[in-house]
């Protein structure tokens, strides 16, 4: 599980799914992603994103994809309607996630990556809680739950859901056909210690967490976001 070192960034802005989402445009040396709008694109009113490795003679660039909403959120359901080949990404990520943007405490992840090995299984639900600071390990608690799924067609739907309650997280990944929903993992967390009692924003990323070596292109549409606020019931 990585996490993306936070710098100054310069903002553009999409409207997606009703939401408006800031897109990152900055250059990040911990992973050496260039992440830049040019990666991001709507059609007919679905959220495109691409991420490119290119060579050029000694040197590998990393172009990627990154946005966050533009408000933030607090209990409720959020899902991830997706397009694409997530069974896929040996070396390149897609995370839909929620992070406390404004004091990088805790960071709530679906992952899709093999990291770079192959034997790897290539889906990730976690939870980062920092106590310090992102770059120093023993500032960290990490707990997950790693998991594979069958090869996925180009075409194929996924749908990802974060259940934020105040007792709980419920991390779901669905397989959609037909409208119907067929269940590929499910995680719950009730340790109240990852479980965020702050405002936090929604994430989405393509981008590459290892350098592939050569030149590879991944393109994943996200078909919708939907936010379902939780209701207290006494």
């Amino acid at each position: 599980m990585v996490s993306l070192l936070l710098l100054i960034f310069l903002f553009s802005e999409v409207e997606f799914s009703g939401y408006k989402w800031r897109i990152f445009e900055n250059y990040d040396p911990g992973s050496k992603n260039q992440f830049t709008s040019g990666m991001i694109s709507l059609e007919d009113g679905k959220l495109v994103l691409r991420c490119q490795a290119v060579r050029d003679k000694d040197s590998m660039t990393l172009y990627s994809s990154g946005l966050i909403s533009k408000n933030s959120f607090k209990y409720g359901t959020f899902i991830f309607d997706v397009e694409g080949k997530l069974s896929e990404l040996k070396y390149a990520c897609f995370a839909p996630f929620l992070y406390d943007f404004a004091t990088g405490s805790i960071e709530v992840d679906i992952e899709y990556s093999r990291w770079g090995n192959p034997l790897n299984p290539v889906g990730n639900f976690g939870v980062i809680r920092v106590y310090g600071v992102w770059s120093k390990p023993d500032s960290k608690r990490v707990i997950q739950e790693k998991f594979d799924i069958k090869p996925l067609s180009r075409k194929a739907v996924t749908r990802h859901k974060i259940k934020w309650f105040p007792d709980s997280l419920i991390l779901e990944s669905y397989l959609v056909k037909k409208g119907r929903e067929h269940l590929l993992r499910r995680w719950k967390v009730t340790d109240k210690r990852f479980i965020p009692d702050k405002p936090m924003f929604a994430e989405i990323y393509l981008w590459w967490p290892k350098n592939p070596g050569r030149n590879l292109e991944h393109k994943i549409k996200v078909l919708r976001f939907q936010y379902i606020p939780y209701r207290y019931v006494k």
